[in-house]
């Protein structure tokens, strides 16, 4: 017999291992497209290989398409082009230290093996912790372990699965978001480390600050005050000064990494001298085909900015990103594609919002409590504010910043709320055994069997809930091991 949350942890590594396989299956039988994107120079020792270099080729060769050309890049070469600056450091880093181990233990892997198979692994076991967070996070803010189990696996089978495999940093990411998430609501000291590096993997990161410091002003207000009367400005006055430095010091530390990368792309691509021996002649030589800028080669507009920040820069400048700019007749099937979690993430904002209009003013901080005697039943816990004004701001950037189609991706990534949403429509009260709560009598005893292959009954909620979760799943891995557009 398994916990949830051993199940959630079976069920997170199988599906790692069924993702791996659909991908080998896709991209050995379907050719692959010739896309007009970046791919990593090679040179020629790298594209010769042993028998075990063939091996690791057709295992994963599926895995690193789009934008894990660039992360593969960078952890060989490091920022060699102007447009990798859209990468953040931390996962290629990582891909780079754990390449180098990995390199002393097989020997007889080249370096883009070795490279590959680093970031295969960092992927898993991140995948796995965040998947485990995530029940943990549940358990936290819903104090119910079916819920919690349900949300896990849903995290498991979640429409952008094909990112969290593939050399990409959603599973990282993820990882460092929940976990900080987490952390902020136990009040963790050391809660600036695990924000400090989702700020170094993503650009979204930096939303993360919010946690703690909300939790650190909650924290900040004590049970005997939630008696007097609550207003926001005497919320405010509540505060100490000790509660002050805490969230100064955790803000400071936390953004520190971000702004020594933002000195590092100034160093590099503004102010030194160009040195072309210092880069391989395959880098030099993709770079003079394809128009890119090498660091120092040229004084780029944003070197000249009053706050010379490269990010903004670079994603407009090669990717067109902007307020409305993807507001195009050309990209209305990246809507589509965009629309089922876009709404999902709306309605469970808008829901919450209802069942909350009268205590949003007190930003979660109390819970109002009305004396008349009339407690409604609520599906949503008041300690969700804070996780649903960071998806609704997600879902503002996804709608009229970024490209449409990443808002798979990036929200479920980054917000808990898509798979807190579909395991509280699709949880249904059809056995009340205390041993069968969350599974059948069969599921209770398989690593793999979970609620979702065999439940006794079906709503038409049910069936649209799951033909999107797998649909996109499988989808995904269709398309994007054979380098096809996808979310």
């Amino acid at each position: 017999m398994y916990s949830p949350r051993k199940k959630v942890l079976w069920f997170a590594i199988i599906s790692r291992i069924a993702i791996l396989i659909l991908q080998i299956i896709f991209n050995a039988s379907i050719p692959d497209h010739r896309a007009d994107a970046f791919k990593r120079p090679l040179n020629s020792a790298e594209k010769m290989g042993s028998l075990w270099d063939e091996i690791i080729y057709f295992l994963f060769n599926g895995f690193t398409r789009w934008d894990g050309e660039y992360f593969l890049h960078i952890a060989k070469y490091g920022y060699t082009y102007e447009n990798t600056i859209a990468f953040y450091p931390l996962y290629p880093a990582l891909i780079r230290i754990v390449a180098f181990i990995l390199s002393k233990i097989f020997p007889a892997l080249n370096s883009q093996s070795i490279i590959i198979v680093a970031a295969m692994l960092i992927n898993f076991v991140c995948f796995v912790k965040s998947a485990l967070i995530l029940y943990d996070l549940t358990i936290h803010i819903f104090q119910d372990t079916v819920i919690a189990y349900k949300a896990a696996i849903f995290y498991c089978i979640n429409p952008a699965s094909i990112f969290f495999s593939a050399v990409y940093s959603e599973s990282i990411f993820a990882y460092l978001t929940f976990y900080t998430m987490l952390g902020s609501m136990k009040y963790t000291s050391t809660i600036y480390f695990p924000l400090a590096l989702s700020i170094l993997t993503r650009s979204n990161g930096i939303v993360n600050i919010g946690f703690p410091v909300y939790f650190g002003l909650k924290n900040s207000m004590s049970k005997e005050v939630e008696k007097q009367k609550r207003k926001i400005p005497y919320i405010f006055k509540l505060i100490t000064l000790r509660n002050c430095f805490t969230i100064l010091s955790t803000l400071i530390l936390s953004l520190s990494p971000f702004f020594l990368l933002q000195i590092y792309n100034y160093i590099k691509f503004c102010t030194s001298t160009p040195d072309k021996s210092l880069l391989p002649i395959h880098i030099l030589q993709y770079a003079t085909e394809n128009n890119l800028v090498l660091p120092g080669m040229t004084s780029s507009i944003w070197c000249n900015a009053t706050i010379p920040l490269a990010y903004s820069y670079v994603q407009k400048t090669y990717w067109n990103v902007g307020f409305l700019r993807y507001y195009q007749f050309k990209q209305i099937p990246n809507f589509i594609l965009a629309c089922p979690i876009l709404f999902i993430m709306l309605q469970c904002i808008k829901e919450f919002a209802c069942e909350y209009k009268d205590e949003l003013y007190l930003l979660g901080l109390f819970d109002n409590k009305r004396k008349n005697g009339n407690t409604q039943i609520k599906v949503y816990p008041l300690s969700m504010f804070v996780f649903v004004i960071h998806g609704l701001f997600l879902t503002m950037v996804c709608l009229f910043f970024a490209h449409i189609q990443v808002s798979t991706r990036l929200l479920a990534s980054a917000s808990p709320l898509i798979y807190w949403y579909c395991a509280l429509i699709t949880s249904h009260k059809y056995i009340d055994h205390i041993d069968l709560r969350y599974e059948n009598e069969e599921n209770i005893c398989s690593k793999w069997k979970v609620f979702f292959l065999s439940q006794e009954q079906y709503t038409l909620q049910d069936k649209l809930v799951l033909f999107y979760f797998i649909g996109y799943t499988i989808i995904g891995c269709l398309l994007f091991s054979n380098f096809l557009p996808w979310t």
